[in-house]
């Protein structure tokens, strides 16, 4: 759910609780992702405020006094609701501030680090009275009631709402603080769990578990590998990247692209795979032409040339490949690729548009059937352009993928 707020004024929800009055909420019935928690639970309403609680990925720099109540001023889906919870639905914020053992100048583990190198026992010259670091703990309170506006089937709606409430506070805050470091979060950075549970009215709280946050992350364990075959992979690496090999630039960014999209970051991760598709397609171009005996200060003109991105793909690459290029055509790979990534890159650096962790996925999905599509339309061509074929499907040593 996604609120848009026509103004805001001070409300009174308590004598210890600030209120903002949020007067426009418009529901975006959209799912935000492919993975949201509660996907297979019938919805749950009753007389209790669900709590989901976390850990920030960044400080707000506030002390955890703080407390924050968002209301928004539309009424309950059941008029009894506004009874029993005593008047507009809210999202009540609060902060917990939880010491870290890293403090201000230096890492808890930089003395076992030298002597594990070293053996050699240093102090690190830390004051014993200096403040530790520490880490900032919320929870978000809101009734187990639907709202108008919001899906009656969906069963994480009190999450939805507590998260748009806590990332339009988060915007609030950092406007107010004139701080760039605070932002709008994503479910992904919620990893890896959030705590569910029900205050009841009498204030009596109940573990209900915890919440699976995206449980997506590849595992780092130690290799079993021998040194010497790591050795022989990490030079094979370096060389490649150091000769300018074809498709190496494609790839880290779409690594980049999938860091980001881990992390949670989906403007960035959805620019970054468009930026991997066009170093892609270009760089599949140049080993076209040059398979066709172009020489290479030819196919350099020619990529100097600045022939546009559509141009590329509906002439250059569709008349050498073949195959469907029909930009749009959403069945096609070249189509979802225009619509889901193109034109969404364009929606987010044009426009201004805040992507979600959906749009990512799409995102990612697109630029993988493109890469794909590529790679199928060359083996349908191997005999004219061998060298383009080899070069997109030899893989890095010791990679797993593309």
């Amino acid at each position: 759910m996604h609120a848009v707020r026509a103004g805001v004024e001070r409300g009174a929800c308590g004598p210890d609780s600030p209120s903002l009055v949020v007067h426009v909420v418009i529901v975006d019935t959209t799912r935000p992702s492919s993975h949201e928690p509660f996907d297979s639970d019938p919805p749950e309403t009753g007389p209790f405020l669900y709590t989901f609680t976390f850990r920030l990925p960044f400080v707000l720099g506030i002390s955890d006094s703080f407390d924050q109540t968002i209301q928004f001023h539309v009424g309950y889906a059941n008029r009894g609701d506004s009874l029993l919870f005593e008047g507009l639905p809210f999202v009540r914020l609060r902060l917990f501030n939880a010491p870290i053992a890293d403090r201000k100048f230096s890492p808890a583990n930089m003395e076992l680090a030298i002597k594990r190198f070293y053996a050699v026992d240093i102090r690190t010259g830390d004051d014993p009275d200096d403040e530790f670091r520490y880490e900032q703990w919320v929870t978000l309170e809101t009734p187990a009631a639907f709202i108008l506006g919001e899906q009656q089937t969906d069963a994480a709606y009190a999450f939805h709402r507590s998260l748009n409430a806590l990332c339009l506070f988060l915007q609030a805050f950092a406007m107010a603080r004139d701080d760039d470091q605070v932002r709008p979060i994503s479910v992904r950075e919620l990893r890896p769990i959030v705590m569910i549970g029900s205050l009841g009215l009498d204030g009596e709280w109940t573990c209900a578990g915890p919440m699976l946050i995206h449980p997506d992350a590849k595992p780092r364990r130690l290799s079993s590998r021998p040194v010497a075959e790591h050795v022989s992979n990490l030079n094979a690496a370096l060389e490649a990247i150091l000769d300018g090999r074809p498709f190496i630039r494609a790839r880290q960014w779409r690594a980049r692209a999938e860091r980001r999209k881990y992390e949670g970051d989906n403007a960035d991760a959805i620019v970054s795979f468009q930026i991997a598709a066009e170093a892609l397609a270009y760089e599949l171009w140049a080993l076209l032409l040059a398979d066709e005996g172009k020489s290479a200060a030819e196919v350099e003109a020619l990529r100097a040339s600045e022939l546009t991105f559509m141009s590329l793909l509906n002439r250059e690459l569709a008349q050498r490949l073949g195959g469907s290029w029909d930009l749009t055509r959403r069945r096609g790979a070249v189509g979802r690729y225009w619509h889901d990534l193109y034109k969404l890159r364009n929606r987010v650096v044009h426009a201004g548009y805040l992507p979600h962790d959906g749009n990512a996925e799409q995102a990612e999905r697109a630029f993988s059937d493109f890469d794909a599509f590529l790679e199928q339309r060359l083996k349908t061509r191997a005999k004219k352009y061998p060298g383009a074929l080899s070069a997109k499907t030899c893989k890095p040593a010791g990679s797993a993928s593309y």
